[in-house]
């Protein structure tokens, strides 16, 4: 077991109360007959290094899992914290987790089978959105299984964050785009289905945190419609961009009775239906 086949990277930011469970649900995926790599990259303002190595001191390791800590002394963001993470990682394939979500039993399992096929560069499964320690569980609706293409996630990311791919592919992709502020996952996803495949597991194993009041990255995304619409103008075409800006415009509130009966009546396209009257119900 001297070969690294996977490497899971946890970007960690002032979270050592949820990395344990993080880290506990890795190891008891109950993988044996291969060696995987843990590498924690801790994206912390003021440096934690030395809290979180005691932290993994303290765990029961499982005999073919190798855990690596190590400081991302550069300017803080996940999308450089992942990047850097898998710079520094020894695996074959790579995955992700963020250090206040969980891993299900038989995840890696089974993502590694279909992965180590070679049929699809990019797998996945399905996810869930848990709070108060799975107190309250609510399921992503209208998730799609099997083979997923561009066309699927072209108008809403259904990949999580853990998706598997080879450390190569990640690399010749050039990474997560840093320039992003949130969002980076989808524009990767993006880029990959462009020239490659994914294959998603019809399971849902990857648990989401959202407990009431924490900021997750992901909760300020206004911006990050507007910049992905600009990236991929050209691509998807005007129709796309239109709906890409009004969806910005409706998690700032600001999609207009105007622009909204204006693209309505142009597209008949449902979805603005849903962006103009969620601001309501939001306030």
């Amino acid at each position: 077991m001297s070969n690294i086949l996977l490497s899971i990277i946890i970007p960690t930011c002032n979270r050592l109360d949820t990395l344990p469970r993080a880290l506990n649900s890795i190891f008891f995926q109950n993988i044996v007959d291969v060696v995987i790599e843990v590498v924690i990259v801790d994206d912390s303002k003021e440096s934690l290094l030395e809290k979180i190595n005691l932290l993994v001191s303290s765990q029961m390791l499982p005999s073919n899992i190798i855990v690596k800590v190590f400081r991302n002394d550069g300017i803080h963001s996940a999308a450089r914290a992942r990047n850097l993470g898998v710079s520094l990682a020894d695996g074959e394939f790579i995955t992700f987790l963020d250090d206040d979500d969980i891993y299900l039993p038989g995840r890696l399992h089974n993502m590694l089978n279909i992965a180590k096929e070679g049929k699809y560069s990019l797998v996945s499964s399905g996810r869930f959105f848990e709070s108060g320690d799975f107190e309250v569980i609510n399921n992503q609706p209208k998730q799609k299984f099997g083979e997923i293409t561009i066309e699927d996630i072209k108008y809403l990311n259904d990949i999580d964050i853990g998706f598997m791919i080879k450390k190569s592919r990640f690399e010749e992709l050039g990474g997560f785009n840093i320039s992003l502020k949130s969002l980076e996952d989808w524009d990767f996803i993006i880029r990959h289905l462009l020239t490659g495949n994914c294959y998603k597991i019809k399971r849902l194993d990857y648990a989401v945190n959202i407990e009431p009041g924490k900021v997750r990255v992901s909760n300020n995304d206004s911006q990050s419609y507007i910049d992905l619409a600009e990236l991929y103008k050209s691509t998807f075409g005007s129709i796309w961009f239109n709906y890409m800006i009004a969806h910005s415009q409706s998690l700032m509130n600001k999609f207009r009775f105007t622009r909204f009966i204006f693209l309505f009546f142009r597209t008949f396209n449902f979805k603005y239906l849903f962006l103009y009257f969620r601001q309501f119900k939001r306030n």
